[in-house]
């Protein structure tokens, strides 16, 4: 059984966001792998989706998580808007956290980590929740999981502040402190 899934978005043909010559799936990537090895050097058991650049499948991703009982998930994302550059770092959780006896385990996670990546100087922009027409999660890793998943958005891609703070390696480890901040361990 692992502890955690560290999934990165994007990947192979989807590159996510693209500004200023950087894609999002390559970010996300580089943050996941770190984050990967600094847990399991922690000793925790940790999976992936992917650990190279090659295309996802949500529906996969949630049924590797869902059958290795994970602890939790985070997956690791670039934020990008239109207009004028949005700043900072913001999470997503399911809409169910609060309310289908995981105690808000995905809020303090993101709480967790947003506070990690605020002590580097990412604005914290808050944990929200998103539903689709039909009041599902928008997020299909939020939507198709049964344990606490946090979707987050590391910093604006557009925004050339928040990617010059971006450092992987400090921003992997604001991560990982925020999974271990928070306990989740195997019983």
């Amino acid at each position: 059984m692992a502890e955690i899934a560290v999934y990165a978005g994007h990947g192979g043909s989807d590159s996510g966001a693209v500004a200023n010559g950087l894609k999002e799936k390559d970010f996300t990537l580089d943050i996941s792998n770190a984050v990967t090895a600094i847990l399991r050097g922690w000793g925790y058991n940790v999976i992936n989706n992917r650990t190279t650049d090659v295309n996802r499948s949500i529906t996969k991703d949630a049924d590797l998580a869902n059958e290795n009982r994970v602890n939790a998930v985070v997956e690791i994302h670039l934020n990008s808007n239109d207009g004028t550059p949005g700043t900072g770092s913001e999470a997503f959780i399911s809409i169910r956290d609060p309310i289908d006896g995981r105690n808000g385990q995905a809020r303090n996670l993101a709480s967790a980590i947003l506070a990690r990546l605020a002590a580097l100087g990412f604005r914290n922009r808050g944990i929200f929740t998103s539903a689709n027409a039909s009041g599902h999660d928008t997020f299909g890793i939020l939507r198709l999981t049964n344990m606490p998943a946090v979707l987050l958005e590391v910093a604006f891609i557009n925004n050339p502040q928040d990617m010059a703070r971006l450092n992987v390696n400090n921003v992997a480890m604001a991560i990982a402190e925020g999974i271990r901040h928070t306990g989740l361990r195997q019983e």
